[in-house]
């Protein structure tokens, strides 16, 4: 019987990131590549920009030990964003090449907030309108969107789901429709938030591409919790306050 293979529909993601804490680079057997480790956070304010929260994020890249990032600057970064529905902190498989200082931290530093830009492929599992009392958009649409992408260190591959927000303005409310449970999706949006009783990110849609026509789903009861995940759940807590001096 040939066995089923896991879909690859993974979630990019571009930002700015000041790490916390210097990296932690592992070497194996003096090897001078390996995994190098920074913990940082998303600069988050909430779909409708009320809140003022920090979301922890484990940076990873695979490469030379000397790569290291420095807490002292921001750093423009893109790659793989595994977002587990289990309460662990999320984790942004970085590029090396692309990585990018931006300037040196401190009160004069821009404001990222919001700003993380997420390119994914995913599967649509649920739907649902809600009424906003926003009198420019009208009833919003939050759609759950599978995604199942390749963990290289862990050499499994991991499920999770997103949450996206489609709003009801003017150039997004005729787009609602082509959300179909089912439908294979390629979305554009902005990191916003992180829900915490659903674990879950949530994205504000920007751009939509449908890929194909609807398939069929197999439904898997909320949470959905990741395949080969052995660690115990923890919840997300956010990122503490950067205080510059």
């Amino acid at each position: 019987m040939t066995a089923v293979r896991a879909p690859n529909h993974p979630a990019f993601l571009n930002g700015h990131f000041q790490p916390l804490s210097d990296s932690v680079a592992e070497s194996v057997r003096a090897n001078q590549y390996g995994y190098v480790k920074t913990a940082s956070f998303f600069q988050c304010a909430g779909s409708n920009g009320e809140k003022n929260e920090d979301f922890e994020v484990e940076l990873v890249t695979n490469t030379a030990l000397t790569n290291t990032l420095s807490t002292d600057s921001i750093y423009a970064l893109s790659g793989q964003m595994i977002a587990l529905n289990n309460g662990s902190t999320p984790v942004l498989s970085y590029i090396q090449d692309t990585v990018l200082r931006i300037s040196a931290s401190g009160p004069d530093q821009p404001d990222f907030t919001n700003k993380s830009v997420v390119t994914s492929l995913g599967m649509v599992i649920s739907r649902r309108e809600v009424a906003t009392q926003a009198l420019d958009t009208g009833t919003q649409l939050e759609v759950i969107v599978a995604h199942c992408d390749w963990d290289g260190e862990e050499r499994v591959h991991r499920r999770f789901n997103i949450k996206y927000i489609v709003p009801g303005t003017k150039n997004l409310v005729k787009t609602h429709t082509l959300y179909q449970v089912g439908r294979e999706v390629n979305i554009i949006g902005r990191l916003v938030d992180f829900h915490m009783e659903d674990q879950i990110a949530i994205v504000i849609v920007i751009k939509l591409a449908v890929q194909t026509q609807l398939a069929k789903v197999h439904r898997i009861a909320p949470p959905l919790m990741a395949e080969n995940c052995t660690s115990s759940a923890t919840l997300l807590i956010p990122a503490p306050t950067i205080v510059n001096n």
